[in-house]
C-alpha cells in the first residue's frame, strides 16, 4: 500500500465515526487508540479535547490542531462512494469537515520523527468547534503556554493559508503565512497561497493565546450539506505541506512577539 493509498484508508475509517458536537466520544477514543503508539504525552482536558505532545529535540513548539465534531449525524446506513481520489456520502453530510483535518495532522505526527523537524510538535483535537469554537476557547492554559506557533486543519477547498478573519482580524503577521507559501515551492506546489477565511479554531488561538496561526485547505467542499466531497489526494498534500515546513524549521517561534494581534 502506497503511502496515498494509506492516508485514504486512515480517512475512510475516520469518516465512519459519528461524532456530532457534545458527542465526541467515540472520535475521541478512536484517536485515543492511534496517539498512544506515537505521543509521550496525552490526556483528556476538563472541556473533553483531546490533547498530546510528540518530543522532538530542542527547538519550537509548534500546535497542530482540528475539531472532532461533526456538524450532524451521519445518515443511518449512509455508503462512502469513491471516484478517484474524490469521496462522496450517498446520503446526509460526509463528514470531511473536519475529519480531513484530523487525518492530516495524523499523518503529520505519524510520521515527524522520520524529519528533520526539532522541536515539540503538540496536538488538539477539539470538541464543539460547530457550535461556538467551544473546546478551543477552554484548551487547558498550562498546555498553551509554550505553544510558538498552530496550524489549525479546517479550511475548505485547496492550497489556502488563511491568515485572517474576513480580512479584518489577523491571525498572525504576515511573515508566518508567507512561509507556508514558501515550503509549498519547496514541495512543488507553488500556488499555495494567503488569503482571509472565515471562523476557525486559528481564531481562538490567535486572539485568546497569543500564536501565530493559520488554517490551511485539507480538501473538502460543500460543508455541512449533502454535496459535502473531499479530494483525499489534496488532504494528504497539507500533510506534506506541514511535513515540508517542519522538516526544513521554517517555524522558529520569531512571530510571537503579539504586536501584530492589534494591526
Amino acid at each position: 500500500m502506497n503511502t496515498l493509498q494509506a492516508f485514504k484508508h486512515s480517512l475512510l475509517g475516520l469518516l465512519n465515526i459519528p461524532g456530532v458536537s457534545g458527542r465526541e466520544e467515540l472520535i475521541r477514543l478512536a484517536l485515543w487508540n492511534r496517539l498512544i503508539h506515537i505521543a509521550d504525552e496525552l490526556f483528556v482536558d476538563h472541556a473533553g479535547n483531546l490533547c498530546a505532545a510528540v518530543p522532538c529535540g530542542e527547538g519550537p513548539t509548534v500546535l497542530l490542531s482540528a475539531h472532532m465534531d461533526l456538524y450532524e449525524e451521519l445518515a443511518e446506513g449512509r455508503q462512502i462512494v469513491q471516484e478517484g481520489h474524490l469521496l462522496r456520502s450517498t446520503a446526509g453530510i460526509l463528514g470531511a469537515d473536519d475529519r480531513a483535518g484530523i487525518a492530516v495532522i495524523l499523518e503529520v505526527a505519524r510520521t515527524i520523527r522520520r524529519t528533520r523537524f526539532a522541536g515539540t510538535l503538540k496536538l488538539a483535537f477539539t470538541v464543539r468547534e460547530e457550535i461556538g469554537l467551544v473546546g478551543s476557547r477552554q484548551l487547558d492554559p498550562r498546555f498553551m503556554t509554550d505553544i510558538d506557533a498552530a496550524v489549525v486543519a479546517d479550511r475548505r477547498g485547496t492550497r489556502d493559508i488563511v491568515t485572517s478573519y474576513a480580512g479584518r482580524i489577523p491571525f498572525c503577521p504576515a511573515s508566518y503565512g508567507q512561509l507556508f507559501e514558501r515550503a509549498g515551492a519547496l514541495a512543488g506546489m507553488p500556488d499555495w497561497k494567503t488569503t482571509a477565511g472565515g471562523s476557525s479554531d486559528a481564531g481562538v488561538y490567535a486572539q485568546q493565546f497569543g500564536i501565530p496561526s493559520v488554517n490551511l485547505s485539507v480538501g473538502y467542499r460543500n460543508e455541512h450539506t449533502e454535496l459535502e466531497t473531499v479530494d483525499c489526494a489534496a488532504a494528504f498534500e497539507t500533510a506534506v505541506l506541514i511535513g515540508t515546513a517542519l522538516h526544513h524549521r521554517l517555524i522558529t517561534g520569531g512571530d510571537k512577539a503579539g504586536a501584530w494581534l492589534h494591526g
